[in-house]
């Protein structure tokens, strides 16, 4: 007789009782097994305790895995206690991420996901959204912070016993996020908040870690010796002894960056909820130079000029100028050109204009090419990169211009660049543009463009 002929003979000569018990102790072995088979950072441990509506943040460099540590953690709080015992799996909790599909792909479906760390965990589209949910019923439901939509979704969102907010900082609604889901925090003796974020300059994050009500765990891509040393090598050497590396490595967040033509205190002393009729529109365009392809990130920005005349800080009465969207990114010179096409009929803009130095004459034959519709302009730069941002900067310092809502990546560029020094900032630039052709070239000020 084989070993596996006595092991049949064993199992079949088992009571119902016994298989199940069988069943369920080699279960709890397999789990066992896996669950310990994850070796935390120190930064990756959570607190022992999080006050009701209190906060885990971790805030880390890059490769440190912030969101690794967040669905551990998620993970082990729908294995713990039921936060209400009445609750199929006695759990409901959500998952808020900059769009719905970066929680899905970040925060459930990937490497550090929590799939990574939990495979029983399945995801589900229904009528009420989408879900991560446990076989044992407890849920997780995925929203977004990008749109007004989201917003609205936010506000309807339901009670919860724990929020994770994935990568806050680059939330373009953080402050409506944190607000609408306070609200719904109500399920359990101990509803509470997780989060992870490479830290930026954000008021609603740098009021956070002020909060006695916050721990902050910090981790640094040195130190995250699981990521392989190629690929630390590589984050080291791109923000090795630039101003971005304390925040992109250290994991430390800087509030203001001495020499940036921005700060975060007047970008937040202009910013606005929402913009009021525009009697202009434009969509402009700082391209890859000759071309680019996918990896080159095209900076695209939709602004305004708004309909009345407002005293500025000086008291003249002028029309405003508003940033309106951020539509940049890495794509290939059809998609940027598709993307500002899409933008200029969505926003009812006036004109699409784009630079066309370095190799920028693609941009017109591409556009037409996609919609021959679009009213096109180009710009040339024929100063320096400073001579172009400071009369921006200054209409800014004027509370001239103000920022709709939140634009983290746009916003980032703005108070970090130092003129002189880094790459060249492509949102940055494209605003830029658009502001110097609403507000600066129709009053005479040409000192930006030929």
């Amino acid at each position: 007789m084989t070993m596996l002929d006595d092991l049949d003979a064993r199992l079949a000569g088992m009571s119902p009782e016994e298989l199940a018990l069988l069943e369920e102790e080699l279960r709890a072995k397999l789990w066992a097994k896996r669950w310990g088979r994850w070796t935390p950072y120190p930064w990756q441990v959570a607190p022992e305790h999080i006050e009701t509506l209190g906060w885990w943040l971790q805030l880390g460099g890059r490769g440190t895995g912030k969101t690794d540590g967040c669905a551990r953690y998620m993970v082990e709080h729908v294995n713990g206690p039921p936060c209400d015992p009445r609750l199929r799996g006695g759990h409901r909790m959500a998952i808020i991420a900059p769009t719905q599909g970066d929680a899905v792909e970040a925060c459930v479906n990937g490497p550090s996901g929590l799939k990574g760390h939990d495979p029983r965990v399945m995801l589900r589209t229904t009528a009420g959204g989408t879900f991560a949910r446990w076989p044992s019923g407890a849920e997780a439901k995925l929203f977004g912070a990008h749109s007004p939509d989201d917003v609205e979704r936010l506000r309807a969102g339901g009670n919860r016993c724990l929020v994770w907010m994935e990568e806050a900082a680059a939330m373009r609604r953080l402050g409506a996020a944190i607000t609408h889901s306070e609200m719904g925090l109500r399920i359990g003796p101990n509803p509470h908040y997780i989060a992870s974020t490479t830290p930026k300059p954000r008021t609603e994050l740098i009021e956070l870690t002020q909060r006695g009500d916050v721990t902050i765990t910090r981790g640094r891509t040195r130190d995250a010796h699981h990521l392989p040393q190629e690929q630390r090598d590589k984050l080291i050497m791109k923000y090795q002894g630039t101003r971005m590396e304390a925040q992109e490595l250290d994991g430390k967040l800087i509030e203001n960056i001495e020499g940036a033509l921005w700060n975060r205190t007047r970008l937040d002393a202009t910013r606005v909820g929402a913009a009021p009729p525009m009697v202009r529109i434009v969509v402009a365009i700082d391209p890859a130079a000759k071309g680019g392809d996918e990896s080159d990130e095209m900076g695209i920005i939709v602004a305004g000029l708004g309909q009345q005349y407002i005293p500025d800080r000086n008291g003249f009465a002028r029309q405003h100028g508003y940033v309106l969207d951020d539509l940049s990114g890495r794509m290939s010179p059809e998609q940027c050109m598709r993307k500002a096409a899409q933008a200029y009929h969505a926003w009812g803009a006036d004109l699409v204009v784009a630079e066309v130095n370095n190799g920028g004459d693609w941009i017109g034959t591409t556009l037409r090419q996609i919609d021959p519709t679009v009213n096109y302009d180009t710009v040339t730069a024929s100063r320096g990169k400073l001579t172009r941002a400071e009369p921006v900067a200054a209409v800014f310092d004027q509370l001239a211009a103000h920022v709709v809502n939140s634009l983290p990546d746009l916003e980032e560029q703005l108070t970090t660049w130092v003129p002189g020094e880094g790459d060249s900032p492509d949102r940055l630039d494209a605003m830029v543009w658009a502001l110097t052709k609403l507000m600066l070239a129709p009053a005479g000020n040409l000192a930006a463009v030929a």
